[in-house]
């Protein structure tokens, strides 16, 4: 999905990604990150964000909660949007500060204590009855924790496994609630997505969802309230001026910290650069030519794929994988005939992922655009150093 545009405009990532795999520096299911570049990208969202008055929560499950990026990301946009109460976890070690909480995960109601202790600005609530567990472990800590209301999505435009929330129409009857309740105060609503890439048209577009938090920001202003307003997702430089006019006051960066939102595939003049490859290595040619997988994710289009052989680079077509499958291949065929490919030579490609989901580890990388690749350290999937 994005191996022509890191070809285009981050070749040196390539380029070290394919040595780090032939030295023996990094296995095959290993996604590589350019950290220089991940900190260019977050300064430019982070001084965008400040032109338009538009606040920043990063997400970092896509990049493996890897404390390395999480910690050069919080140099210019230190809060977090926290998935889970894991990832929460991983991004106060990584010394992040806690922006919102429970959403898209509700927080487990056993961690709330723990977790409304480290002070987290907003959490989201799903529910009547995670309203009031939230109310009571805040209460329980002597404080008024602020929430959001997450409305539920528009059904077009929602996810598998993540509907949930409130309806517009239930917003007036939640305020009344809260009010009965120590330890909460309404102070906005989120959903998610409320921007969503049109192939169509070539950029992200405002969802059926939005519309149904706006209707919600209506009611929370009908009662007296200035809401705040977190419009995930495609936060990226080009939409943070969209979520400004659209009433956002938040957005919530995630894939854009990487250069991979889908309209970094199509646009090459975007501001972040691409800052993730994924590297395999040739596990079978004869009558199954295929990679290793590991790191492959059901929506992340991956299709080109570069190996390098002895006598040059050899361009490739990854196979769908069916949904019944096992990532522990990935079929490939060639694009063209040629010579030289042997079992064992590295494999590179580019596309949509969700690193905290799969097996793979992550090798971060300092010095790619000097010249000068510095291999900073191997991680797993879920930010734990393994060398």
């Amino acid at each position: 999905m994005f191996l022509a545009m890191t070809e285009r405009r981050n070749p040196a990532l390539i380029e070290a990604a394919i040595e780090l795999h032939r030295s023996g520096a990094v296995e095959p299911d290993t996604y590589v990150i350019d950290l220089d570049a991940v900190d260019h990208n977050a300064a430019a969202l982070a001084a965008t964000a400040g032109r338009h008055g538009v606040r920043l929560w990063f997400v970092a499950k896509q990049y493996g909660r890897n404390p390395l990026v999480t910690a050069a990301v919080a140099r210019h946009i230190p809060s977090a949007a926290a998935i889970d109460h894991r990832e929460a976890t991983a991004l106060l070690d990584a010394g992040a500060r806690l922006g919102n909480i429970g959403h898209l995960v509700q927080v487990p109601r056993r961690r709330l204590p723990a977790l409304l202790a480290e002070r987290p600005a907003y959490a989201t609530v799903a529910d009547r009855q995670n309203l009031e567990a939230v109310a009571a472990a805040a209460h329980g800590a002597g404080r008024v924790q602020p929430v959001l209301l997450k409305i539920r999505g528009a059904a077009e435009s929602t996810f598998p496994g993540q509907d949930g929330g409130f309806e517009p129409d239930e917003v007036a009857g939640v305020l009344e609630d809260a009010a009965r309740l120590d330890g909460v105060r309404v102070a906005g609503a989120t959903g998610f997505p409320c921007l969503s890439f049109d192939p169509s048209a070539g950029r992200p577009r405002p969802t059926g969802t939005l519309d149904r938090v706006l209707a919600a920001a209506a009611t929370l202003r009908a009662a007296g309230l200035d809401p705040v307003l977190s419009l995930p997702s495609h936060t990226s430089v080009s939409t943070i001026p969209q979520i400004a006019r659209l009433g956002g006051t938040v957005g919530e960066p995630g894939h854009a910290l990487t250069g991979t939102t889908p309209e970094h595939a199509v646009d090459a003049g975007l501001t972040e650069r691409p800052a993730l490859v994924y590297v395999s290595e040739i596990a079978q040619l004869g009558s199954a030519p295929s990679i290793f997988g590991g790191g492959f994710y059901s929506r992340g289009r991956a299709r080109g794929l570069l190996v390098a052989t002895r006598g040059g680079p050899r361009r490739a077509t990854l196979h769908d994988a069916p949904g019944g499958s096992i990532d522990y291949y990935r079929r490939f065929d060639w694009v063209a005939d040629g010579d030289g490919a042997r079992v064992g030579d590295t494999a590179v490609m580019a596309f949509r992922t969700q690193i905290f989901v799969t097996r793979s580890r992550v090798a971060v990388v300092s010095g790619i655009a000097s010249g000068r690749p510095r291999l900073e350290g191997v991680f797993d999937a879920l930010g734990r150093p393994v060398r």
